[in-house]
């Protein structure tokens, strides 16, 4: 007759005396070390979450399992769990029969051995509450990165968050658990919370509050910081000045004066910004007028008789413009003046300077 394989419900549900039962059965019919050892190391777990004792399940399977089984990559790597079951004399022949040595030993449980560290003086706590039970709800991905919730009836509330959360990764270890498709259900720890009627405790929860917490002190620090730097009063409260040096004194107060400086430096530019832009904005009010004295220049200037007069009205115009060319480029005037008059100006354009002189002399 076949023997069933023990279920995840079974070895975290049943009570211990059906639970044992059943381990024993299943290894007296199979012989199966690989997975009689992950069942113990189960109920061992078990035995660190809940409130109920499982202390020490099974101990004449595994004491076989230690001394007679087929030593196997399971068995040794799970052995460190199973130390309590044995005196220490024996435990040293088990290390010599599982091993090559004792080094080979510490190298190869280097991780297991403190997992089991985890699990020292759990379950057996009371429940001195007044709810009858606790509710353990765990979060898991399996290995294919999928999320699942995993509840454990009966928890040990005496158990700190952290102390919880190390001993569900130890499920992360164990690969009996698998999902109707054959995927490792507990491939990675996510979360827990521990429920009764209240919450007694939640990671999610605790997060939180951190979140809270962290945002109410950054309030209150900004606020303690606006009101220090608009408070001059408060610049030096609680610092002695008559403690410092005179050295300290002398580069305290050139600090001091270089952020003066540099304020009113910035004050002086705004200043001047401001002015510039007033200057800028009066010259586009006021309308700009040409002059056509100063555009109409002559193409030589005579040497001769520059004095103003009714023959020559092109002297007027062209010493404006002889001016205000000298006053754009004063060396271009200068070598214009000094070069002889190549041309003389044409009749036409005379008639039209003593007709505009004119105009201007009845206006």
């Amino acid at each position: 007759m076949e023997v069933k394989q023990l279920t995840q419900r079974q070895l975290f549900t049943m009570k211990r005396k059906g639970l044992e039962t059943k381990v024993k059965k299943f290894w007296d019919a199979t012989r199966n070390a690989d997975l009689v050892v992950e069942y113990i190391v189960a109920i061992i777990l078990r035995n660190a979450l809940v409130v109920s004792d499982f202390s020490l399940p099974c101990q004449e399977v595994v004491r076989e399992l230690l001394f007679q089984a087929e030593p196997s990559d399971t068995l040794r790597k799970f052995c460190p769990f199973l130390k309590d079951y044995v005196e220490d004399h024996e435990w040293h022949s088990v290390i010599k029969r599982l091993f090559k040595n004792e080094t080979a030993y510490f190298k190869a449980t280097k991780t297991m051995r403190l997992y089991e560290g985890y699990l020292k003086n759990k379950g057996k706590a009371t429940n001195a509450k007044k709810y009858d039970t606790y509710t353990l709800i765990s979060i898991f991905e399996d290995a294919n990165g999928k999320k699942h919730t995993w509840r454990l009836r009966d928890g040990d509330s005496s158990n700190t968050p952290e102390e919880t959360k190390r001993i569900l990764r130890i499920l992360t270890t164990m690969t009996i658990f698998r999902n109707t498709a054959d995927v490792r259900r507990f491939a990675k720890f996510i979360d827990c919370d521990l429920k009764g009627t209240t919450t007694i405790f939640s990671t999610r929860t605790e997060k939180k509050l951190e979140r809270e917490k962290s945002a109410q002190n950054l309030t209150v620090e900004t606020e303690k910081t606006s009101a220090d730097s608009n408070d001059p009063i408060h610049l030096f409260e609680g610092f002695d000045l008559y403690s410092l040096t005179k050295g300290e004194l002398v580069v305290l107060i050139e600090g001091i004066l270089n952020e003066a400086k540099a304020a009113i430096g910035m004050e002086d530019v705004i200043d001047e910004r401001t002015e510039n832009s007033e200057e800028l904005s009066s010259e586009k009010r006021t309308p700009h007028k040409p002059n056509i004295d100063t555009r109409i220049v002559p193409e030589s200037i005579p040497k001769k008789d520059t004095a103003p007069s009714e023959e020559n009205p092109i002297l007027m115009p062209a010493a404006v413009g002889v001016l205000d060319a000298s006053t754009e480029n004063p060396v271009k005037t200068k070598l214009s003046a000094t070069k002889p008059p190549t041309k003389k100006i044409s009749k036409k354009d005379r008639n039209i300077l003593k007709n505009y002189n004119s105009s201007k002399k009845r206006h």
